[in-house]
């Protein structure tokens, strides 16, 4: 038996749609090919940020050490030719500022806000769209409020801005897959009411609960000419925007930052329609694609260097970290734009964690804050009693639930006593849980102490 090769020539991946290596960024657009006044032949194409165009050929694929991972990829031209031909060209370089007053000032024109800081994060967050494979998270964006409050006609405006964006009230699960997978689609998805309920659109839910992250992948069968079944996975990381009037469970709210609309009383404004048809978004494009050739370097490297001072936990920081990062660019030496953004971090942080306090998981730790003073066993129903006075109104508790709750934070140690369950529980474990979770914890020790418990384990 011959032996495998191993010697062939040295390839770099990268997506068609959008990509980024050390040396170069790519956008794939598809392109006519041949003389002008004769047969054309429109071809996937790779647009590079050295201003060179060439068709993913095999061949002049690997003449130019690329290797791309998604042939299958087609969409329409959101860079018009005539802004192509402007770049290959070697038109003047976009100015960062003008630009990003532009786009904010679409906001501005079309959508009223109560908070101006609104304005400046749309704008960030959807030129952000075009960076998107630079960072190692990007959040989703939930819309709120209620009917005819503004939610759609956001998502419109956002559609026509976004990278390679997509805007529908009705997708199934396996287009969401496909056009996140093969065109790296800004996905702006309306009237996800299913969506307030973990339980329901469970397939929907699984992607959106991968896709904020990079290198998150979800896998499905796929069948076979001959019948069977074998997994397939599919890239789900990506920019996404949804809206409803119900909200959303909690888990996938934890991925959003949240924009709750209310109802505009600027008629100008409100009765001002997005025509998607506007050439005026064209321009903003054809913009924003030369832009990413031009800055993406020094975008990558704001990011990579950004410190996280103000000193946000976890996903918090995982989410807001790429907006940090682009306000700083756009904000240049002068810090106002940045500190302005992460006001509205802070803010919006903190009304998570308020929204939050009502979870289930968050009412134990609190309750448990209040009863556990000394390391040993405590019975559950007097676990389960104290939750209740939590709540306020948790007459519906019970205590197998509590005990659920109880295991998944990690208290497994459990033991039998007459009729009842007895729970063993750490003073400084429970203390850790109220740490995570943000929970205020007397520093005196007058709600937990540590200490040597007399009861035994």
């Amino acid at each position: 038996m011959s032996e495998p090769n191993l010697d062939g020539a040295s390839t770099e991946k990268i997506h068609p749609a959008l990509d980024f290596t050390s040396d170069h960024a790519y956008v794939g657009q598809l392109l006519p090919w041949g003389e002008p006044e004769g047969e054309q032949e429109v071809l996937l194409s790779l647009i590079i940020d050295d201003r060179e165009t060439i068709p993913c050929n095999q061949n002049i694929l690997e003449e130019n050490g690329l290797n791309i991972v998604t042939p299958s990829f087609a969409f329409e031209l959101r860079w018009s030719l005539n802004g192509i031909k402007n770049f290959i060209e070697g038109e003047e370089a976009v100015d960062p500022a003008q630009l990003f007053e532009l786009v904010k000032g679409s906001f501005r024109t079309y959508i009223e806000l109560l908070d101006e800081r609104l304005y400046v994060f749309l704008a960030l967050w959807n030129i952000g769209t075009y960076f998107f494979p630079l960072f190692n998270t990007y959040p989703y964006v939930y819309v709120g409020g209620i009917k005819e409050s503004g939610k759609t006609k956001l998502l419109t405006l956002c559609h026509c801005i976004a990278f390679n964006s997509v805007f529908s009230g009705n997708m199934s699960t396996a287009v969401v897959y496909r056009l996140v997978q093969d065109a790296r689609c800004s996905m702006f998805i309306d009237e996800t009411e299913m969506l307030s309920n973990r339980y329901r659109a469970r397939d929907l839910r699984n992607i959106l609960l991968s896709g904020y992250k990079k290198g998150q992948r979800t896998y499905r069968n796929r069948k076979t000419t001959n019948g069977n079944f074998v997994p397939q996975s599919f890239e789900v990381y990506g920019p996404k925007m949804l809206a409803n009037i119900e909200g959303l469970e909690d888990v996938l709210g934890s991925r959003c930052i949240k924009i709750i609309m209310k109802r505009g009383l600027n008629r100008e404004i409100t009765n001002r329609e997005v025509d998607i048809n506007d050439l005026v978004w064209q321009q903003v494009r054809d913009l924003l694609y030369p832009f990413l050739m031009g800055n993406w370097r020094d975008i990558k490297q704001t990011y990579s260097e950004l410190e996280n001072d103000a000193d946000l936990l976890n996903r918090d920081w995982e989410l807001w970290k790429p907006i940090f990062a682009l306000a700083k660019f756009f904000g240049g030496s002068n810090d106002g734009l940045y500190e302005e953004i992460k006001g509205l971090a802070l803010e919006k942080i903190a009304e998570n964690q308020g929204e939050n306090s009502s979870s289930h998981e968050v009412v134990l730790v609190e309750a448990l804050a209040s009863l556990v003073d000394e390391d040993g066993f405590y019975p559950l129903r007097g676990i389960k009693d104290e939750m209740s006075g939590v709540l306020g109104n948790g007459g519906w508790l019970r205590e197998r639930f509590v005990g659920g709750l109880l295991r998944r934070l990690g208290f497994s140690n459990k033991r039998r006593v007459g009729s009842g369950t007895e729970y063993f529980l750490r003073v400084s474990e429970v203390r850790d849980w109220a740490l995570r979770l943000g929970i205020s914890v007397d520093s005196e020790g007058s709600e937990l102490s540590e200490g040597n418990s007399e009861r035994g384990e």
